[in-house]
């Protein structure tokens, strides 16, 4: 499995896997994989929509890749067989997944940390503008460049809220 290729991406705010990387990291041909995932396209289904994508391989043909997001992956390779090298892999896919999830949480709890700050400042530079035309002219100044950080911290905050 090349080394360098990650186990997980993010496409979307979602972290998937593809099913060229699970097939290497499974020492399994990528045609068998992508049929088993044309064969359980029904219950992969039922954890989301599976992603299908036309790419360039090594040989300079195209080939026919699924997108998986953890609960397909982590079906998919429930499917597979166990040796020792296969149980390795799972383990790293997993933990992958898991890895991924977290740094996206944390990415959005400090995005909102950021908000709530950015909030606060702003409020703070109304109350100092309440104190007079020095201080609003300085409120003038602050005004405009603390909301467009307000508004661009809540549309980055936006898309990693969960759609139910």
């Amino acid at each position: 499995m090349n080394k360098f290729l990650p186990l997980v991406v993010i496409v979307g705010g979602e972290p998937l896997a593809s099913t060229e990387t699970i097939a290497s990291g499974m020492k399994a041909q990528h045609a068998s994989t992508i049929k088993l995932v044309r064969r359980h396209a029904e219950v992969l289904a039922q954890f989301g929509e599976v992603r299908f994508e036309i790419r360039l391989n090594r040989q300079g043909s195209n080939t026919e890749v699924a997108m998986l997001n953890e609960q397909q992956a982590a079906l998919l390779i429930s499917m597979m067989r166990n040796t020792p090298a296969v149980v390795s892999f799972k383990a790293s896919l997993i933990r992958e997944f898991y890895r991924m999830r977290d740094a996206l949480h944390q990415r959005s709890h400090n995005l909102w940390q950021q908000l709530q700050a950015a909030i606060a400042q702003e409020v703070e530079s109304k109350v100092r503008a309440s104190f007079g035309s020095h201080l609003m002219n300085e409120r003038k100044k602050e005004k405009q460049p603390l909301l467009e950080r307000i508004q661009g911290l809540e549309a980055e905050i936006q898309p990693a809220l969960p759609l139910h």
